[in-house]
């Protein structure tokens, strides 16, 4: 696939080197000149020193052969301003990092194919690092109705020792819950179980379903205050988005201001 990303940083540079290894066509965006000479030199992907926003510079990207793009720069409105422009130059598949939330619906707009709330998932899962550590979330689905998470078996639950057969027949095991994969405890195997299968202390169990039905598991393997501290949590983010978003507009606007600035200390021609 070709891909064009706006932005060398370090997500951007990691991207860029995922791509290349996998055999994809890359160009990369950015306005440090030091930074696009490395990537190039790195990774062997084409790097282009100027600003993502620019026409010029997008159509010396190819900004119309592209199978994606992705906008990775630091502010929300130069990710938009790309995103714009690569709807318009009919590219399908745009994905762009979102550092604040009250661009969502302007991302939405611009034709934006997928949105990366950066910030949301890392405080999320950094929360329940700190404090629910057996609770691990990978994804909500159906827009929240639903998730999927890793439980750890708390030693002296009801369900430890049981196989998953057990563990179904028990009339408290939900409908709305699936279990789809087990982590041993000595973390070296990960079996997609069997109803023969028993669930031992210290397991990771890997579940899809509703908020309720994973609570209702959860509580067998011995971990429900842990669902229901990631529950807590994430209406507790949702409460502090507009705090949240407050700061990040205080933070763009500080990076603005500073780049304008910046003197030019560009040496004329003679």
């Amino acid at each position: 696939m070709r891909i064009v990303i706006a932005g060398a940083g370090v997500v951007g540079r990691r991207l860029a080197a995922r791509l290349a290894s996998g055999r994809h066509d890359v160009t990369v965006i950015d306005l440090n000149r030091e930074l696009c000479d490395a990537v190039s030199a790195e990774y062997g992907v084409v790097a282009i020193c100027g600003n993502a926003t620019d026409i010029v510079i997008l159509e010396e990207a190819e900004i119309g052969r592209a199978d994606v793009a992705v906008a990775l720069t630091g502010l929300s409105a130069d990710n938009l301003a790309f995103s714009l422009l690569a709807h318009g130059a009919g590219v399908e598949r745009i994905i762009a990092r979102m550092p604040n939330p009250r661009y969502r619906t302007a991302y939405e707009k611009a034709g934006v194919t997928s949105i990366l709330d950066v910030a949301g998932l890392f405080l999320d899962r950094l929360v329940l690092e700190i404090e629910r550590p057996p609770v691990h979330q990978v994804a909500a689905i159906a827009d929240g109705q639903g998730v999927i998470v890793w439980i750890t078996v708390a030693d002296g639950s009801s369900a430890s020792s049981q196989s998953l057969d057990e563990l179904r027949a028990d009339r408290r095991f939900p409908r709305g819950c699936i279990v789809s994969g087990l982590l041993r405890a000595d973390g070296e195997r990960l079996l997609f179980p069997t109803g023969r299968d028993r669930l031992l202390p210290g397991d990771q169990v890997l579940l899809v379903g509703t908020i309720d039905g994973v609570t209702r598991t959860a509580d067998l393997l011995g971990q429900r205050q842990g669902i229901a501290s990631l529950l807590f949590h994430r209406r507790r983010l949702r409460t502090d988005e507009e705090a949240h978003a407050r700061l990040e507009t205080a933070i763009e606007s500080e990076a603005g201001e500073a780049a304008e600035e910046i003197p030019d200390v560009s040496v004329p021609e003679e």
